[in-house]
């Protein structure tokens, strides 16, 4: 474990975050853990897998098993109002398929928080491994912070509506930085350089969310507050208060993407790219803990 204040951040980005599920097994395979992890979305998946050590389990989750009839489809969003098929992502497969190792999980020292948005107020909220029960938070945490509007419904919380967190804090730096990490790892899903257009939402989305006026608010401007944390995140790079994983070969692959062989290459691309970096990763590491 890392002594170091310094706190690993996953961005989120749908089935781009298998990448993110390579990069994570790189770094299992090195043997680095880190006190502070906190994720959205994709990103927060992958994050309870790495806490819980399950090396294997992301790959299984965002490659082996999208192919499988239950994983998404339009049929389920017709029937459960859902593209992706919840009950089978955070309840079929942690707790039968590809069991997910709770008491791991709940036993480590690792401070885990995973980022969503209040319906209500449209702002980001985050909650903590130890508020909740592992199967608690699996079943509606994790949940709600892959729940993207028009895609999925809501999920209720302690009686409120929550949806996606990367709709209102796609790379929660901030609030890592808030929570005491000078030193933060980030794991992005896109390539160097890219910035976020304005979401275009047509007449059916804008209708859908009326009912949610804070959430719709917040989807018309992520694209102006993502860009500003990539800003923030290159500008402390520079300064080496950061050091961030990023695909370096082009990514092609969508939010929904359901090719099994372009997910693995792009598994492959992230425990690759990260491993041709490690020295240097290494060499960042080694300086921060010289400095505490």
């Amino acid at each position: 474990m890392i002594n170091a204040k310094i706190g690993l951040v996953l961005e989120g980005g749908g089935m781009r975050g298998a990448y993110t599920s390579g990069v994570l097994a790189a770094l299992m395979d090195e043997n680095i853990k880190f006190p502070y992890v906190i994720g959205v979305s994709a990103g927060a998946n992958n994050g309870a897998n790495f806490v819980a050590e399950q090396r294997e389990r992301n790959k299984k989750v965002f490659v082996d098993y999208v192919n499988h009839k239950d994983y998404s489809g339009l049929k389920h969003w017709i029937i459960g109002k859902s593209f992706f098929n919840m009950d089978f992502l955070f309840d079929t497969l942690p707790n039968d398929l590809v069991p997910f190792d709770y008491e791991t999980f709940e036993k480590s020292p690792t401070v885990f928080k995973v980022c969503v948005t209040e319906c209500s107020t449209g702002k980001p909220a985050y909650f903590e491994k130890s508020q909740f029960k592992g199967v608690e938070l699996m079943g509606r945490i994790l949940r709600a912070s892959s729940s993207l509007p028009i895609l999925s419904p809501p999920v209720e919380i302690d009686g409120k509506l929550y949806f996606d967190g990367g709709i209102t804090d796609s790379i929660p730096i901030e609030k890592s930085i808030e929570d005491g990490n000078k030193y933060n790892v980030v794991v992005l899903t896109r390539n160097k350089g890219y910035r976020k257009e304005p979401q275009k939402l047509g007449p059916f989305s804008k209708l859908y969310l009326k009912k949610y006026p804070k959430v719709l608010h917040a989807i018309e401007v992520r694209h102006i507050k993502y860009n500003k944390t990539l800003e923030k995140i290159e500008k402390l790079e520079k300064e080496g208060l950061v050091y961030a994983f990023r695909p370096i070969d082009e990514i092609k692959v969508g939010r929904l993407e359901k090719d099994v062989n372009k997910l693995n290459d792009l598994y492959e691309q992230g425990y690759r790219e990260t491993m041709e970096q490690m020295d240097k990763f290494k060499n960042w590491l080694k300086n921060i803990e010289g400095e505490n």
